[in-house]
């Protein structure tokens, strides 16, 4: 446990010495302002039920969706720039196991996002003095998008870690992630029921979905970890594969 929180600590301090975390911070609250203030003028009425139908539901929606093009940004460097500046082999000879260093990597990006998604807090807040109170379903959203987008990250810290290429790591990132995305309209598009259900249930988004409804279930719970834990161990592997 020490070992990943030495190397959480170092991952976290190069994260925010870099102006990258602050541009894209901008961005998504900058892109998100925008989107607010549209669907604010645009919602004809000012009820409770009307705030989270036309406005914070598509809101979180939209959030979820642009952290697709975010969170490879944010993870391109992981290891790409270790193995650019021969400083993996560093790791390997410390120490610290795979999965010591993966999981250390991996939560230094987790709380970059929450860090990110704070700013995005000014939003609800400012819809509680239009009398907005369901502070349920805000936190079962931001819940959602966390637990999405740790998904987006265990893919960017895989695809990083099989080039020294940041901007094909983070290409590779972003096509499977829309990948992952599209399993929805497949599932919509195919004539047979079962397979529709299994295409949809491999989807984040659909999982996501659930949490901005307020509807949590166990099975969301169990898909998003098994899907870090999937990535990681592929992540693992192709940490192995170096050692060939």
């Amino acid at each position: 446990m020490k070992g990943i929180i030495v190397l959480f600590k170092k991952e976290l301090y190069e994260l925010f010495s870099s102006p990258l975390i602050y541009v894209l911070t901008g961005l998504l609250t900058g892109l998100m302002g925008w989107l607010f203030y549209n669907y604010l003028i645009a919602s004809p009425e000012l009820t409770e039920l009307s705030l989270a139908d036309s406005i914070l539901r598509p809101l979180f929606g939209n959030m979820n969706f642009i952290f697709l093009f975010l969170a490879p940004m944010l993870t391109m460097r992981m290891f790409s720039e270790e193995k650019k500046q021969h400083t993996l082999e560093l790791l390997f000879l410390s120490h610290l196991q795979d999965y010591q260093i993966i999981v250390g990597k991996f939560l230094a990006a987790v709380v970059t996002v929450i860090f990110m998604l704070s700013f995005t807090l000014i939003f609800p807040i400012v819809l509680s003095f239009s009398g907005f109170s369901d502070w349920g379903m805000i936190m079962s959203s931001y819940t959602g998008i966390i637990l999405s987008v740790m998904c987006y990250v265990a893919v960017g810290i895989f695809t990083s870690s099989l080039t020294e290429n940041q901007i094909l790591a983070a290409i590779s990132s972003f096509c499977i992630l829309m990948a992952i995305l599209l399993l929805v309209i497949t599932s919509n598009a195919t004539h047979n029921f079962i397979v529709g259900q299994i295409f949809e249930f491999m989807s984040v988004p659909f999982h996501f979905e659930s949490f901005v409804r307020g509807s949590v279930t166990s099975y969301n719970i169990v898909y998003f970890l098994s899907f870090w834990i999937f990535f990681m161990f592929l992540t693992s592997k192709s940490l192995d594969s170096r050692r060939w």
